[in-house]
């Protein structure tokens, strides 16, 4: 057969990119953003966001993009941080309406951190949106196994199609690399020889009134069946 190019389809979860405040309200199952976080609330942010990466919106024409490191733990509000080296000192919401002429609303809620402890940067949740393409690597709740099994099963029929469909959209055959080297991918599938194993005859407790099954497409049923005990 040659060199042959594996191909096939994986699935994992992602961070969906949206901003920091509907990524709380989601991951919380809040309503609106009016009432303060709890610090149960807070710890359960921090261990969902530590490592992921956020851009900030606030300014239009620049946009910088950080590391999460944390969460404050006291509310924007009340977040003050010096802003020079004589020491004055500036809330955050005082901070982003003189600087970039922006109002912070949720000042209940803590602000992200990214830096370190000893030189933090401050960033309100509301100001910031989560970078695209970043694989939640978390463990996933019960609801979130059942869409991602609901949303990845495939037949086999549907998964060969997808397969022919990646196939024919990378264009293996148009790749500059490859023609060098005078390599042609074919789009079709590699037929392998293959055979069917009879299924294993399977035997029950001799008190039943079936001590033997042949299971038919890899189904059976327990009735006049006993387990061996």
């Amino acid at each position: 057969m040659g060199l042959s190019l594996n191909i096939d389809i994986s699935a994992t979860s992602f961070f969906k990119p949206v901003t920091v405040v509907q990524f709380v309200l989601e991951f919380l199952n809040l309503r609106d953003a009016s009432r303060p976080l709890t610090d149960r609330d807070r710890v359960k942010i921090k261990k969902a966001l530590r490592g992921v990466r956020v851009e900030t919106n606030h300014q239009e024409d620049q946009i910088r993009r950080y590391k999460i490191t944390g969460i404050t733990p006291v509310p924007m509000s009340q977040l003050i941080f010096p802003i020079d080296e004589r020491g004055t000192r500036m809330s955050v919401v005082q901070y982003f309406m003189q600087r970039y002429n922006y109002n912070l609303q949720y000042t209940s809620w803590p602000c992200l951190q990214s830096g370190s402890d000893a030189r933090p940067v401050y960033l309100p949740m509301e100001a910031c949106k989560i970078v695209e393409g970043q694989r939640y690597s978390k463990k996933l709740n019960d609801k979130q196994v059942t869409n991602i099994l609901r949303a990845t099963c495939q037949r086999p029929q549907q998964r060969e199609q997808s397969i022919r469909e990646m196939v024919l959209h990378n264009k293996y055959a148009e790749d500059k690399f490859a023609q060098e080297f005078g390599i042609n991918v074919c789009s079709d599938l590699v037929s392998v020889p293959a055979r069917v194993l009879p299924p294993p005859m399977l035997r029950y407790h001799d008190s039943g009134k079936e001590k033997t099954c042949a299971p038919s497409v890899g189904l059976w049923n327990m009735i006049n069946k006993v387990l061996v005990i």
